[in-house]
């Protein structure tokens, strides 16, 4: 990979070397553990609620640990890894035993609490611009999701969507900011030049639209205005991404894998508005939100900010690609699992996304571990 030895100060304490891994490793197990739960082969006892849980406040909100956490002390990164790994005890627990509700709402609600504080908090206060203050309540928002999840009333249902509406505003802001911004730099050396970069109007009218979105969640009111939000957020991605120059860019993995992602996110929310009108079998449409949107761009961020912070040259390794490639397998089949056979193509997707995330971490272990 034409890596060279990074200096001793980059080897200080930093969330990206232990949550990145933690994050691949957990999804990698969970996703074929609740298929195989689904399926009646193990006896789980985990809900569809409770997996799409994990799948955002345990895998998404380890990959944001780990890209805010970036110079903390070693007490305050044992206390975030401590309470994320508290949190998913917690749920994980009632497979093999009987968990007070008293115990598990704080045990799952002390890591995102954490976040915000360590991560959350500081950002908002650093934060310069209105468009850069919002990644702030965004990290904040996580903690009302899991309150929401454990007092919404219809077994985590609303407080998982809410969640999947913030990372999905969480994507589109952050993806909003570091793809333009890479993507300049690739057309600068090709000797022209990215006009269009952050296009802040087009931004916050589409946060605008996300957070209505959301609130219609959280609420249970008005499904149609929450329905209009979240296609206007999904039109708004493509709306950007049209402008980015993709073409430019198809000669380094490491950002068309990044707009195949924004690609999907913008999908994914039109999938989240058809949803509000007309629910799609098995929830199909949460799930390219969910599966091909989020595993894309946060695997190819991991790996991206790994090379990074470890000084290394930011080349992608051959098997990124294909590991975003199997995230997208996984997606295809899994929505197509609602209409076809589900046991086959849950299956499949599950393996697809184990191995495309088994590869992740096998790549983000040589990156961090290379001397």
């Amino acid at each position: 990979m034409g890596m060279t030895e990074p200096e001793p100060a980059k080897r200080r304490p930093s969330g990206h070397r232990i949550f990145f891994p933690l994050a691949l490793l957990y999804t990698a197990m969970v996703v074929p553990y609740w298929t195989a739960g689904h399926l009646g082969l193990v006896p789980t006892g985990w809900t569809p609620a409770v997996h799409a849980h994990e799948m955002v406040m345990g895998y998404a909100l380890a990959v944001v640990g780990g890209f805010l956490l970036t110079k903390p002390s070693r007490a305050a990164l044992a206390l975030a890894v401590g309470t994320w790994l508290l949190g998913r005890v917690a749920v994980l627990a009632p497979a093999f035993t009987q968990v007070p509700t008293a115990l598990a709402v704080p045990a799952t609600l002390a890591y995102p609490v954490v976040l915000f504080a360590l991560g959350g908090w500081p950002f908002l206060r650093a934060a310069k611009s209105g468009h850069n203050a919002v990644f702030g309540p965004l990290v904040g928002a996580f903690a009302v999701a899991e309150a929401l999840y454990w007092a919404g009333g219809d077994g985590g249902r609303t407080g998982v969507l809410f969640a999947l509406h913030v990372v999905g505003l969480l994507l589109f802001a952050m993806g909003g900011r570091i793809i333009p911004a890479a993507t300049a730099g690739e057309v600068r050396r090709q000797g022209g030049l990215l006009v269009d970069r952050v296009q802040p109007r087009l931004e916050w009218i589409a946060i605008v639209g996300g957070i209505t979105a959301a609130a219609s969640v959280a609420s249970g009111l008005l499904p149609e205005a929450g329905a209009i939000g979240a296609l206007v957020v999904g039109l708004a991605a493509w709306a950007r991404l049209a402008r980015w120059r993709t073409g430019a860019v198809l000669g380094r993995a490491d950002l068309w894998s990044l707009h195949l992602g924004y690609a999907w996110l913008g999908l994914g929310w039109l999938a989240a508005a058809v949803e509000r009108w007309a629910p799609l079998p098995g929830g199909a449409g949460w799930h390219l939100l969910g599966t091909a949107a989020l595993g894309t761009i946060a695997g190819v961020m991991m790996v991206r900010v790994a090379l990074q912070r470890e000084a290394w040259r930011p080349e992608f390794p051959p098997a990124v690609p294909w590991a975003v490639a199997l995230i997208g397998v996984a997606a295809v089949l899994r929505v197509a699992a609602g209409w076809l056979e589900p046991a086959a193509l849950l299956t499949a997707s599950a393996f697809a996304w184990t191995a495309a995330h088994g590869l992740l971490f096998l790549v983000l272990s040589r990156i961090l571990h290379r001397r």
